[in-house]
C-alpha cells in the first residue's frame, strides 16, 4: 500500500490539512505536526528540516513513501528526496517555494544587505498576533484576514482547531511566530544538481504569487524529471479548494505511484 509522508506549509501545522487528508482515504498519511519545534531547529538552513523529515520517515515507514509537501514543506520534501532517494518512490510538490535564478539573486542580495524581512513576509510574521481569549475570538479575528478569505469552511475550522493550542490564559498560535519568520527569511537560495535529479510532480497554483511564469519556465528547464501541472487557484489552493486538490492528487497518485 502506498503511504504518504506530508510536510506542511510555513505557519500551518500538519493537522490543518485534515480535511484534505480525509479526501485521500486510500492512502495512509503521516506527518510531523510542527517542523522545527523539537530536536531539529531551523538554524538558517532548511536541510535541518529535511533531516527531521528523513528521521520521521525512518521511524514510521518500512517501505519507500510518496513525499508530499506544500510551499516550504514541498522544498523540505525535495531536499530530503535528493539526500535519501531510497526513502521516496515519488514526490508531489504543491506550489513549492523555490524561485527562478533572478528572484533568488535578489533575495540573496537582500539577505546580505540586511533587509530580507522587508521583501518577505518575515516582518509580518514577527508581529503576528499570538494570543486570544478563546477559539471563537480567534475565529472572528482570522475570518477578517485576507489570507483566510478564500479558505474552504472545513479547512478554516481545522486551522482554528489545530493552528491554536490551549493555555491557562486562553489560546495561542501553535506555530511559533519566531520560527515562522525565520523560515521566511531562509527560503532556499541555491538549487544544486542533486535537487534536479528528483523524480516527481509539481502542482502549482495558476494564480500563485509565489510560483509565477518565470518560476514555471525555470522549473521546466532545470527539472527534467518533474511533471508540472497547473491548478486553478493561488498559493494556498489546498486549503481553498480541497476537493479539487484531492481529485487531482488521487489521479497523480494512481498514475504515478500505484
Amino acid at each position: 500500500m502506498t503511504q504518504i509522508q506530508f510536510s506542511h506549509a510555513n505557519g500551518f501545522p500538519g493537522s490543518s490539512y485534515n480535511y484534505l487528508f480525509s479526501l485521500l482515504p486510500d492512502y495512509p498519511i503521516n506527518y510531523v505536526e510542527k517542523m522545527g519545534h523539537g530536536d531539529y531547529p531551523l538554524d538558517n538552513d532548511l536541510k535541518n528540516y529535511a533531516a527531521e523529515l528523513i528521521a520521521d520517515i525512518e521511524k514510521n515507514h518500512k517501505e519507500a513513501v510518496v513525499g508530499m509537501g506544500h510551499s516550504a514543506g514541498a522544498i523540505v520534501t525535495l531536499i530530503a528526496a535528493s539526500l535519501r532517494p531510497d526513502l521516496f518512490k515519488h514526490v508531489i510538490l504543491l506550489d513549492p517555494v523555490l524561485f527562478s535564478k533572478r528572484k533568488r539573486y535578489a533575495l540573496k542580495l537582500a539577505k546580505k544587505l540586511g533587509f530580507i524581512d522587508k521583501i518577505t513576509p518575515a516582518a509580518r510574521a514577527k508581529k503576528r498576533r499570538t494570543y486570544f481569549k478563546d477559539r471563537p475570538a480567534a475565529k472572528l479575528y482570522f475570518s477578517n484576514k485576507a489570507l483566510f478569505k478564500k479558505f474552504h469552511p472545513r479547512c478554516f475550522d481545522d486551522y482554528i482547531e489545530y493552528g491554536l493550542v490551549d493555555t491557562d490564559q486562553g489560546v495561542e498560535l501553535n506555530i511559533s511566530p519566531e520560527v515562522e519568520a525565520d523560515i521566511f527569511r531562509n527560503v532556499l537560495l541555491d538549487a544544486p544538481k542533486s535537487l534536479r535529479q528528483v523524480k516527481g510532480t509539481v502542482i502549482y497554483g495558476a494564480n500563485s504569487d509565489l510560483f509565477e511564469t518565470s518560476d514555471r519556465k525555470w522549473w521546466q528547464r532545470k527539472f527534467p524529471n518533474m511533471a508540472l501541472i497547473s491548478f486553478e487557484g493561488g498559493h494556498l489552493f489546498p486549503f481553498e479548494d480541497p476537493e479539487g486538490t484531492a481529485n487531482l492528487l488521487n489521479k497523480v497518485l494512481k498514475d504515478q505511484c500505484c
